[in-house]
């Protein structure tokens, strides 16, 4: 057999190691490059979510190096099923999705909105009805059933006497955009939607509605990064999460959003949102 040249066998060893040194790089290089998908819960319609979210994504994409694409989901559930299969690496939830996000998908906590969200009952502003006890016999509109400002609604409902499915006709809808376009179409006599959205709506849908009662206060919404982020890199985030609150871009974000200001997340209001956590579990438990 003929014998191979050391120094070839030798230059040979060596274009194979730069080979993979080159392809390790590359896969670094890549890893690094790949978009941040940023899940965003669908509270408004996709376009709404896309257009409030712009900001922060075109600043993050900045700041991290790396694209940013906005995702979201139909509805609620098929949204809290992407989290739990940690399809988002980071996300924006209510606050009592972020806690079962925490608690069964082990995402990580890193600031709220420091506005604090309630129920609003509304009806249309030309409408006859001035509180909540002219509902009666009426049909009122809910967001999507594991939102919780539905929960919180239905409670304000029940403080007046009123029970669904007695004492009035409860209808629900994807979103709360469509809530509030129930009843400025006429479809609906009244709607429960969130403080958030409402301050979020268009201009012409707002000043066509009209607050005839609101519920009590809790946390506001949640960002949260995945588990499968590395150390380094859910630091990014947050250093740079921490930077667009201070910043021009940031701070007309949040207050065009009527989210007001980022706080570092408390674990303590995290826990306050256990029980309305339980009974989103426990309706997707009886609806199987």
């Amino acid at each position: 057999m003929q014998s191979v040249n050391p120094r070839l066998r030798l230059a040979n060893r060596i274009k194979v190691w730069l080979a993979v040194v080159t392809l390790c790089v590359a896969g670094v290089s890549s890893a690094a490059d790949a978009p941040l998908h940023f899940g965003v819960f669908p509270n408004l319609s996709a376009r709404a979510l896309v257009l409030l979210y712009q900001p922060m994504q075109a600043y993050l994409e900045k700041a991290l190096g790396r694209p940013v694409q906005i995702y979201s989901a139909p509805d609620f559930r098929t949204f809290l099923e992407r989290t739990y299969n940690r399809e988002y690496d980071l996300v924006v939830m209510a606050p009592h999705l972020a806690r079962l996000a925490q608690s069964e998908a082990g995402y990580l906590p890193l600031f709220s909105y420091t506005q604090e969200l309630h129920a609003v009952v509304v009806v249309a502003k030309s409408s006859a009805i001035q509180g909540v006890e002219d509902l009666r016999g009426k049909t009122v509109v809910l967001p999507d059933r594991l939102a919780v400002m539905p929960m919180l609604g239905l409670r304000v409902l029940r403080n007046h006497g009123l029970q669904p499915d007695v004492d009035f006709k409860p209808l629900y809808v994807a979103s709360h955009s469509n809530s509030a376009l129930a009843v400025q179409r006429g479809d609906a006599q009244g709607a429960i939607i969130g403080s958030a959205p409402y301050a979020q709506f268009p201009e012409e849908l707002r000043d066509s509605l009209r607050v005839v009662a609101r519920s009590e206060a809790i946390p506001n919404q949640f960002l949260l990064a995945s588990p499968n982020l590395t150390p380094q890199r859910i630091e990014a985030l947050r250093k740079a999460l921490s930077a667009f609150a201070v910043a021009e871009e940031g701070r007309r974000f949040l207050e065009n959003s009527g989210f007001a200001g980022l706080k570092p997340a408390s674990d303590a209001e995290l826990h306050k949102m256990e029980p309305y956590a339980r009974d989103v579990q426990n309706f997707l438990k009886n609806a199987k």
